[in-house]
């Protein structure tokens, strides 16, 4: 007897597990925000170091990770090749699991600059690999909700930063950041089967008939297997490499929207806002401690992920890209007409509730579209002869952006001032508005036949 779609819950659970690697990436990501102040602090009872760090290295601690972000993608497209992907991401889990020893056992500052860097690689290959990873167990029909828990996790993973950084000692909050990780690699590697597209590749139809059988919950799965096995027979039979991206006008175009989504998600400001965000409230002056203030935004971002998650199949990719665009810019210029105020030495008492005000709503608008919907549209513009690929340049290009805007960002504030930073991403957004309604197609609910045939200009 088949069994009705809702009841494959296995899929599901597939998903999670490897999304606690996601949880742990975006702890990663507000990890700066409790503890910089402590390695900053002269009191040898909160700061682990001998001395204290100079703006420099804060600086360099926040941004490392950003860099090393830019390595992984690069490493994780060369093992997936050879590999499949979920060996790729217990190998490149390994990174990440060295980054909070470091942390936990630092004697000085370079700990946390190697620590950081190796963070990074591991968060560049999440966020290059798990979207493919789920894009191949997932189906047609919920592909966008799948797609979307990468978001989820990763918001819960900052909220869980902001929630107990600030109250535990910087070793004891290092050594706690383990704990999804070791997660992950008991439940991701004992429990959830390979990728069905990777095990055909190495040429197992039965162990891919197996998986399938299991992933869906039912026993008749020889129309999708045989889609498979096409598809990864035609890729062998296809060199493959940059060229043949370049050479396809659908693949040509599909790179230009990927990276273009990353240009504009990244460019929103929200990392320069994640790895600040406690300094940017005790800058405001808000009548609400910075500590939670930062609690209540992650609180706000998970909600708002969760969200995205639940309506992205029922509304779609390019009306939430929208959507988050005009509110994110919205509330980027009301942040900066605050600094603006404040540091032209106006009376801000009656608005000292508008910055943690924006920043809801920025983070409501954000986290609907702009930190989602970019790695769901990656994941089903390419067919599988080139997903990895395409998702390394896509993800290497996307972690650039992020380094270059958060090691620049203190710098920027300083030349144009904080306020002119924030107008500066509300610029850019407008672009991206632009960028959205003009070229990126709705693939919701559509296979990647149907997709290409978009993107080729064939169909509409």
């Amino acid at each position: 007897m088949e069994q009705s779609p809702s009841s494959n819950y296995f899929v599901y659970f597939a998903v999670l597990a490897v999304n606690l690697i996601s949880f742990s990436a975006g702890g990663s990501w507000s990890w700066a925000s409790p503890v910089i102040p402590k390695l900053s602090s002269t009191d040898p009872d909160v700061n682990p170091l001998p001395r204290p760090t100079t703006t420099f290295e804060e600086s360099w601690i926040v941004a490392l990770m950003n860099l090393g972000a830019v390595v992984g993608p690069l490493a994780a497209g060369v093992f997936s090749e050879r590999f499949g992907k979920k060996k790729t991401l217990l190998i490149m889990g390994l990174p990440m699991l060295a980054s909070h020893i470091l942390c936990t056992l630092a004697l000085n500052v370079h700990f946390f600059l190697a620590a950081r860097f190796l963070m990074g690689v591991g968060v560049g290959t999440v966020f290059s690999v798990v979207p493919g990873f789920v894009g191949d167990i997932a189906e047609d029909r919920n592909r966008g909700v799948l797609g979307s828990v990468l978001g989820v996790t990763n918001c819960a993973g900052i909220l869980l930063m902001y929630t107990v950084g600030p109250f535990l000692s910087v070793r004891i909050f290092s050594f706690l950041n383990l704990i999804p990780l070791v997660l992950f690699y008991v439940v991701f590697g004992f429990f959830v089967p390979q990728s069905p597209y990777d095990v055909v590749k190495a040429g197992n139809h039965k162990q891919a008939k197996d998986i399938l059988v299991k992933l869906r919950n039912r026993t008749s799965v020889e129309k999708e297997l045989a889609f498979i096995v096409d598809t990864t027979e035609a890729a062998l039979n296809e060199k493959v490499g940059l060229s043949t991206i370049f050479q396809s006008r659908g693949l040509r175009k599909g790179l230009i929207i990927s990276n273009g989504l990353m240009v504009f998600q990244q460019f929103s400001g929200i990392c320069a806002v994640l790895g600040y965000m406690q300094s940017i409230f005790d800058m405001s002056g808000s009548s609400i401690p910075s500590i939670y203030s930062a609690m209540i935004i992650g609180v706000v971002q998970l909600l708002a992920n969760a969200a995205s998650a639940q309506i992205v199949d029922a509304a779609g990719r390019k009306i939430l890209l929208i959507i988050s665009h005009v509110f994110s810019l919205l509330s980027l210029l009301s942040l900066g007409a605050y600094f603006y105020l404040k540091l032209s030495n106006y009376n801000v008492d009656q608005i000292n509730w508008l910055p943690i005000t924006s920043l809801v709503i920025y983070m409501i608008a954000f986290n609907l579209g702009l930190a989602n919907m970019p790695w769901v549209v990656l994941s089903e513009l390419f067919p599988s002869n080139v997903k990895s690929i395409a998702s390394a340049i896509t993800s290497f290009f996307c972690f650039f952006l992020s380094f270059f805007i958060t090691m620049c960002f203190p710098f920027l504030s300083a030349a144009i001032g904080i306020a002119g930073s924030f107008w500066l991403f509300a610029g850019v957004l407008v672009c991206g508005f632009v960028f959205c309604v003009v070229l990126v197609p709705e693939t919701k609910g559509k296979s990647i036949l149907e997709i290409q045939n978009i993107l080729e200009g064939n169909s509409k």
